[in-house]
């Protein structure tokens, strides 16, 4: 897969992003477990399957794009997306430690932002206390969900 620029909206997403502002957004599911190592079993699931969709393996990287003719001589602030040569799926996908409280995890989960040399996205995987269920967090930023 090669280069390929942001679209505008998603150009606007990826350069609005503050830390007061993050730009990413998330789903949570949670699963009925049909054993206490159902949580792992996804975890390693999502990461082995990680790699054979495109693009979860492309990270962002601002550019500069050249003018596009003379009628334009003015260059101006880009981004593409690129493969991340050193993509690591179990950078991605997470497993934590039992919770009790799916939601509560998920949210502070949801405060911390997205690393920005790397793929924008995340997936956590969080067990129940109980053992009988565990969740699911997928979180992107918009200009790769978008």
């Amino acid at each position: 897969m090669t280069s390929d620029p942001l679209a505008p909206l998603d150009l606007a997403f990826w350069n609005i992003e503050s830390a007061a502002h993050p730009m990413h957004l998330g789903a949570l599911g949670v699963f009925t477990a049909r054993s206490p190592t159902a949580g792992a079993h996804a975890a390693d699931l999502l990461a082995a399957r990680a790699p054979a969709v495109p693009g979860l393996r492309m990270r962002i990287r601002d550019t500069w794009q050249p003018p596009l003719a003379l009628r334009r001589p003015f260059a101006f602030g880009g981004a593409t997306r690129e493969p991340d040569p050193h993509f690591d799926p179990l950078d991605h996908v997470r497993l934590h430690a039992p919770t009790t409280d799916f939601h509560a995890r998920a949210g502070r989960l949801m405060e911390r932002p997205l690393e920005r040399g790397r793929p924008p996205w995340e997936a956590h995987v969080l067990p129940d206390a109980d053992g009988d269920r565990f969740a699911v967090l997928f979180k992107f930023h918009h200009a790769l969900a978008d």
